[in-house]
């Protein structure tokens, strides 16, 4: 069976000249990607397309020892063909999504059908591509998925501010020592933020207070000075040599690198 279609001919001059993978440069190097087909006439020239870009390409003729691999192993994307014997691709998408909810999936059909399409789409695959597909094209959707989902993670991934064993996520304002959890409030995690946002440098109690507090309210040095006071109480609970804020008489506080 034919699956690949023909660009123009100008088109394909620039691809053999510069290979897909080399303008795709945002694409991970290596992303694992499995591909499950059960025509072998696809599936390995398929593999060999693949895998010729600098993808990790693993290929299974059979769906049912596709879906036991999916169920051990990680993956960065997967691609599933729809009519298969075994184990159809939609059966298939909903097994490996229960193990990997965030996998991306690409479906193969062999005819335009618009309800597989819907089927495809409503149960979570990220794209579709019919036979015969132009080998280039598909390449570009496979790297456009990869892009769009390493955007998501990137932007969900928490916001850390990490100095030495001091870890603190903004988003969530919990707080690490050596990984253990270091009870903090809110503006005590605050306040810790600030100070940790320029280690070595010294913080004003002003600063520590707009840092803190910012709503347009006041408060009294000797408040930021018990919080402070807190802040080292609740660090040496979880480690005792623990001595990171220091004090800079008549300026404020800082955090030692």
């Amino acid at each position: 069976m034919k699956f690949w279609c023909s660009l123009p001919e100008r088109l394909c001059a620039y691809f053999r000249a510069v290979p897909v993978f080399t303008k795709l440069r945002w694409v991970i190097t290596m992303a694992t990607i499995i591909i499950v087909d059960d025509e072998e006439e696809i599936l390995d020239p398929l593999e060999e397309m693949l895998s010729s870009e600098g993808y990790n390409v693993k290929a299974f003729s059979s769906s049912v020892k596709a879906e036991a691999h999916l169920l051990e192993h990680k993956a960065d994307l997967a691609i599933f063909d729809i009519k298969m014997p075994e184990l159809d691709g939609f059966s298939l998408l909903k097994s490996v999504r229960s193990n990997s909810p965030n996998l991306p999936i690409i479906f193969l059909s062999s005819k335009a059908d618009e309800q597989d399409q819907i089927i495809g789409f409503t149960l979570g695959a990220d794209d579709y591509v019919t036979k015969p597909f132009s080998k280039h094209l598909l390449l570009m959707r496979v790297a456009a998925v990869l892009r769009r989902h390493q955007s998501e993670n990137v932007s969900n991934a928490p916001d850390l501010v990490t100095t030495g064993p001091l870890i603190i996520d903004q988003d969530r304002h919990l707080v690490t020592w050596n990984g253990e959890a270091v009870g903090l409030t809110v503006t005590e995690c605050l306040l810790l933020l600030s100070l940790s946002q320029r280690p070595g440098s010294v913080k004003s109690r002003n600063q520590l207070m707009d840092a803190a507090y910012r709503e347009a309210i006041y408060v009294s040095d000797r408040t930021i000075d018990s919080h402070i006071r807190n802040i080292r109480q609740k660090l040496k609970v979880v480690d005792p040599e623990c001595d990171i804020i220091t004090t800079v008489h008549g300026l404020g506080y800082k955090l030692n690198t």
